[in-house]
This record gives structure tokens, sequence and C-alpha cells, in this order.
């Protein structure tokens, strides 16, 4: 029971602090974006008159201190899209991958073959085979 009061406190808490940074990149960014349409404005105010003929010309994207961006900031929704829909089927897939190619190994292992193969193994590569060979080390 630990388990399960420990993922749905981890749950909460993951959701909670989301929510809280969420909250707080909106408000930076139309805070940022005040201050940018204020000093533009002021800027505009401090040309002299030939040039503010000219900067009136000039097509602005928006005259609003909070308008949306020409290219938006990538929202939690859109990573919430990203890791529902990519993330976690690739994920799942390769997990799915991997559990069944060990089950097909276990399935197919035959304790009495690779004992066989272990105690020929050692038996063909015991130490009485190798004092047969005589070694020369006086060159060394």
């Amino acid at each position: 029971m630990s388990k399960f009061i420990a993922t749905i406190s981890g749950f909460i808490v993951s959701g909670a602090l989301l929510y809280y940074f969420q909250n707080e990149i909106e408000n930076n960014t139309s805070q940022i974006r005040s201050k940018l349409h204020n000093t533009r404005n002021q800027l505009e105010d401090a040309l002299p008159s030939q040039l503010k003929d000219s900067s009136n010309k000039l097509i602005h994207p928006s005259k609003r201190p909070n308008a949306r961006p020409q290219l938006p900031i990538p929202s939690i929704t859109q990573t919430q899209n990203y890791i529902n829909h990519r993330f976690i089927p690739t994920f799942k897939t390769t997990w799915n991958d991997q559990v069944t190619n060990i089950a097909n190994k276990l399935t197919g292992f035959d304790a009495n073959e690779s004992a066989k193969n272990v105690k020929s193994f050692i038996e063909d590569n015991s130490l009485s085979k190798l004092r047969g060979h005589h070694l020369d080390f006086s060159l060394m």
C-alpha cells in the first residue's frame, strides 16, 4: 500500500509543480512582452521627426503588449502531446520487445544442454592438456 501512496503523492506533486511552472512562465512572458512594448514606445518617441514618419510606415505585427509572438513558445500541452503520442508508445514498444526476447530466451533455455557444453568446455581446456604442451620461456 505504501508504494501506491508514494506513486499517487508523486503524481500530485509533479502535477502541482507543472501547474506552478506553467503559470510562472506565462506571467514572466507577459511581463517581458509588456516591458518590450514600453521600451519600443519609448524608443519610437525618442526618434527625430524625420525618422518617426518612416517608422510609422513600418508594419508592426501587433501594438498590444500581451499579443502572442510570431513563433509561439512550446507549451506544456505540446510536451504532453509529444509524451502521449510519441514517447510512451515508443518506450512501450521497446519495453515489450525486450520482455518478449527475455521470455523467449528463458523458455528456450535447456539446462541439460548448457551443463553438457560447460562440462565439455572445461574438459577441453583443463590444466592436464596445458601441461602436455611445453612452453619455452627462455627467449623472453
